[in-house]
């Protein structure tokens, strides 16, 4: 045996009054009744620590300090009483979270996007609008236009990166 095993025991840990009543295999909780009457229950899985109300006492008609309005009545198998929003909050912190990532996704996915803006061609050239596929080279290619006559008229024009749904001035040769 160990040496603090004079510790174990209900006198020593309970306050002075309270006494163990019960327990519970299916939940883990103990039960516990003060000096006033009033039944307690402990955490899931403790024997002792916090322990939590149950039920309330009443006293004789007329005293009503012994009466605690706060706690709803409930019986005591069930355990405290809990509201469907007081269950449901840990899902709260998960749709804020799944939110904000959705916020966030449409935020960066609005910011990439730019407005293409409508490019006027001069005199010698003629707007070809870029299509799914297209390069430079085959635009070029496609028109009998050598490469350079066309990045030569289109100034701003990135081959890497164009635009689906962009003007591009074809220079007549």
């Amino acid at each position: 045996m160990s040496r603090w095993s004079q510790y174990d025991t209900d006198e020593e840990r309970l306050p002075e009054g309270m006494q163990r009543i019960g327990y519970d295999a299916d939940t883990q909780t103990y039960t516990f009744r003060d000096a006033e009457g009033t039944i307690w229950e402990s955490a899931p899985g403790n024997r002792y620590g916090e322990l939590h109300r149950v039920n309330t006492t009443y006293a004789p008609y007329g005293d009503e300090e012994a009466h605690d309005a706060t706690e709803p009545l409930h019986s005591a198998s069930k355990g405290p009483y809990t509201s469907w929003r007081h269950e449901m909050m840990p899902l709260l912190n998960w749709f804020l979270l799944v939110g904000l990532f959705l916020i966030l996704i449409f935020w960066i996915i609005s910011g990439t996007t730019k407005p293409i803006e409508p490019i006027t061609c001069g005199e010698h050239s003629s707007p070809y609008k870029i299509k799914p596929g297209d390069t430079c080279w085959a635009i070029a290619e496609g028109h009998d236009v050598p490469l350079d006559s066309l990045i030569h008229e289109n100034e701003d024009l990135d081959c890497d990166k164009l635009p689906i749904g962009g003007t591009v001035c074809i220079p007549r040769v």
